[in-house]
């Protein structure tokens, strides 16, 4: 692989999420403003046990958004639940176009033009055994850059306990798997291991969802700290959250509407890398 690739894979792939790390990057509204946390019931959450079937009903989700360095995302899910199993199937997708591949030699046009994606094809099911949550996916990952490609199998396990008081703790293990070189180049998954807990708290007709995660992955050197809110108000949602890790620090808000049989919630996030503010507007129907 040309050095330039090199160091674009390097620099690309811990800032923006390109590369294999585009599997730990926040593909909802919800995930995206509070946080990624293991006790965050979801459609698609971080913690395969938490796969979610709102009022035991099948449901697609849709999900748009951007990520720093223009980078786009796109999410597509369906949850169906059949006795005590929630059974998920869904893709992600991240991609950048117009890269320019330049040599040593300054000039005003580029030698030419590339792009950089990433996809997973994932399934999973999660099942309950009176307070606990088991879950496992299993992800195809397939990665692309110019003219390189690499493909692999990841996968996932989780697992949460509701204890008294509405208290939760969960915890997933992600990426555990293994890739193809990239030409010559070894293409490491971001294992990940993610533990934390939530707390429910009702007032009146708000209810409050409070959650602390840390996160620690094998390709990032310091560990990641979550902390967000979920402000339940009838059929209308308010989210915020705050997460920091070395030398970044990140905050984020989101609301949401639940309408008849459809949800739509919006989120948005700010960070001190100054290189794009990322954002994501989300779609679920209840079939």
């Amino acid at each position: 692989m040309p050095i330039i690739f090199k160091i674009f894979f390097l620099f690309h792939s811990l800032t923006y999420g390109i590369g294999s790390q585009f599997l730990t990057l926040p593909f909802s509204s919800k995930e995206l403003s509070i946080g990624s946390h293991p006790t965050l019931v979801e459609h698609n959450p971080v913690n395969p046990s938490l796969y979610s079937a709102y009022q035991n009903r099948p449901s697609i989700s849709l999900n748009q958004g951007v990520w720093l360095g223009e980078v786009g995302l796109t999410q597509v899910g369906y949850n169906f639940k059949n006795n005590n199993f929630v059974t998920h199937f869904g893709f992600r997708y991240s991609g950048i176009n117009d890269l320019e591949f330049r040599d040593d030699t300054p000039s005003d046009r580029p030698l030419s033009y590339f792009s950089s994606f990433g996809l997973s094809l994932d399934a999973g099911r999660s099942f309950k055994i009176g307070q606990q949550r088991f879950g496992l996916s299993i992800s195809y990952v397939y990665y692309g850059i110019f003219t390189y490609e690499s493909k692999g199998i990841g996968l996932n396990f989780g697992y949460s306990l509701d204890l008294k008081n509405k208290i939760k703790l969960g915890g997933a293990i992600q990426n555990l798997g293994k890739m193809t070189k990239l030409q010559t180049n070894e293409i490491l998954l971001p294992q990940r291991i993610i533990v934390g807990v939530s707390k429910e708290l009702k007032v009146s007709q708000i209810i409050n969802f409070i959650y602390v995660t840390i996160e620690k992955n094998i390709l990032v050197p310091s560990a990641k700290i979550y902390l967000g809110n979920h402000i339940n108000w009838g059929r209308v949602n308010f989210y915020s959250g705050i997460s920091s890790s070395k030398k970044v620090l990140e905050t984020s808000i989101g609301f949401g509407v639940l309408i008849n049989r459809f949800e739509v919630t919006y989120a948005i996030r700010y960070g001190s890398q100054n290189v794009g503010i990322p954002q994501f507007i989300s779609l679920r129907f209840l079939l």
